[in-house]
């Protein structure tokens, strides 16, 4: 049997639409062996069946190759919440390349499985923070993928927000503008730089200042309940930053690991919203994808 333990990503730090992530651990967890017939076991019944995508991202690989998919039994993990913002479904794409060359006999390179998750799933970011763990920078370049991982310094806290309901993807990128100004990209590019050397030297405190973005949060943030009222309400908590992640509507926070009061003061404040909150402390993963056979 086959294991797969792909962790959840936060995309869009900041000022680092499309470029940076940062994984946590919170896994998906997926099992594979072969059998007599396909059989997909999914949490989500509209998931427990061959639309599902990691089995059609291993039909996918296999093709490239010429060759014809394995009858397999799929058990699809379900920690990271769906359509939460937090990398469920580049989750899903990642397992279904590495399962897919693990019955191929291992025929891709690492590399070459990371290039082809982020061929079938669109985007560098979130695939890369899972499958090498970290904070990961990444960019498409030629036809190539550059990446760059970092290890932050202990001494932050991450607490995620997760409410009761889902923002769809799709519609999260419909809201983009096509164009922006060249005061935004600039103001995003400058802020993304200090943002980074903030959180490579442990200089949490002054996150604060450079954890701000013109590029994407603004235009989503109509998608998500009373998400300025719960920014502004962690600032004044004390937070190091605040931060739609991803595509929403998770709102993670970054925060100091002494204060122990951070979460009941957050919570008496979200009870007061119309919606429900899970309010979930998350540590940073540094391993990314782990890959056991039984």
């Amino acid at each position: 049997m086959l294991k797969i333990s792909v962790p959840a990503s936060s995309a869009n730090l900041g000022p680092g639409f499309d470029v940076l992530a940062l994984s946590f651990k919170l896994y998906n967890v997926f099992t594979f062996e072969k059998s007599d017939k396909l059989e997909i076991i999914s949490d989500y019944e509209e998931f427990s069946n061959e639309n599902n995508l990691v089995y059609t991202t291993i039909k996918r690989v296999y093709e490239d190759f010429n060759e014809k998919p394995p009858t397999l039994k799929i058990n699809t993990g379900s920690d990271i919440p769906m359509s939460g913002g937090l990398g469920t479904s580049a989750s899903c794409i990642l397992a279904g390349v590495v399962a897919a060359n693990y019955f191929l006999g291992n025929k891709m390179t690492e590399y070459e499985i990371y290039k082809k998750a982020i061929e079938i799933e669109g985007h560098c970011d979130n695939i890369t923070s899972q499958f090498f763990g970290g904070l990961s920078m990444s960019i498409k370049q030629d036809g190539e993928i550059r990446y760059k991982k970092m290890n932050i310094p202990s001494g932050m806290k991450c607490t995620a927000l997760i409410p009761d309901f889902a923002v769809r993807t799709k519609l999260a990128r419909e809201v983009l503008p096509e164009k922006v100004t060249m005061e935004d990209a600039v103001f995003n590019m400058s802020h993304c730089l200090f943002m980074v050397d903030c959180l490579r030297n442990g200089e949490f405190e002054n996150l604060k200042y450079y954890f701000k973005d013109k590029l994407h949060q603004d235009y989503r943030a109509p998608l998500v309940n009373n998400f300025y009222d719960i920014v502004s309400k962690a600032y004044e908590l004390g937070a190091y930053a605040a931060y739609l992640s991803g595509a929403g509507p998770t709102v993670m926070i970054f925060r100091s690991i002494e204060d122990n009061e951070f979460n009941k003061k957050i919570e008496k404040f979200l009870n007061n919203l119309p919606n429900k909150w899970e309010i979930k402390d998350l540590e940073i993963d540094n391993e990314g994808t782990i890959i056991e056979e039984y």
